[in-house]
């Protein structure tokens, strides 16, 4: 997988790898590309996407969904496009125009081509449905859960986990605080966790990269281009 973008909402400025764009990656599997999260940063993200079968939307927020009216214009064949069904309501009422991109409700586990996908209902903010995405291909699997509450425990069955890690040192209703979500996934049976939705809280790459390993050699984080095996 690849992460094209690993900021919060509106993106982080900064230099390196410290500069961020909003969350966002790219998982190919079994010669599928899959795209999770549709930013309103995807005309920059695309740069580092050359083709696409298919989109998982994790919430209806704008920074995991605004760039759907991009996409619809950037693709030039039908795109299936998965999130939660309460999801898919919201964007249709507001986008009206996002041919060829085939919006469709998932509640239950799916298979597209030799990829199993599992959309996980996590708890993220009071005003939409927000999922985790399980992707499981040739005996590995991973889950993309880049906004959430908290920490629940359907998580920690994966090679590779890309969590929330949105502030530092500071509580927010919404979303994870790093370090304290790194002291109990320490204990999970996780192959590698890697944090994204890094906020402007958190500490320059680098450190907190340093910080996160020396808590356990699996834990990292992630950065903008990124590319990762699972």
């Amino acid at each position: 997988m690849r992460f094209l973008g690993t900021g919060p909402a509106g993106g982080r400025p900064g230099r390196g790898r410290s500069r961020r764009l909003e969350s966002s990656a790219v998982v190919r599997a079994g010669g599928t590309t899959i795209l999770v999260d549709v930013t309103r940063d995807f005309a920059e993200q695309s740069r580092r996407l050359e083709a696409l079968d298919l989109a998982l939307i994790t919430h209806a927020h704008r920074d995991a969904s605004g760039g759907l009216a991009r996409l619809a214009r950037w693709v030039d064949h039908p795109v299936p496009v998965w999130s939660a069904p309460p999801t898919i309501d919201r964007l249709r009422g507001r986008y009206r125009r996002l041919a060829p991109l085939e919006l469709e409700g998932v509640r239950r586990p799916r298979r597209w081509r030799d990829v199993a996908i599992a959309p996980l209902v996590v708890p993220h903010a009071d005003d939409c449905t927000t999922v985790a995405w399980r992707i499981s291909y040739g005996g590995r699997t991973l889950i993309y859960a880049s906004d959430i509450a908290r920490l629940d425990r359907r998580l920690a069955r994966c090679d590779l986990l890309i969590l929330d890690g949105a502030t530092w040192r500071r509580r927010i209703f919404t979303h994870l605080e790093i370090a304290s979500a790194a002291r109990v996934v320490t204990r999970w049976p996780v192959g590698r966790v890697l944090f994204t939705q890094l906020g402007r809280s958190t500490p320059e790459h680098g450190e907190l990269d340093r910080w996160l390993r020396a808590c356990d050699a699996r834990l990292g984080a992630a950065y903008d281009g990124l590319e990762v095996p699972v």
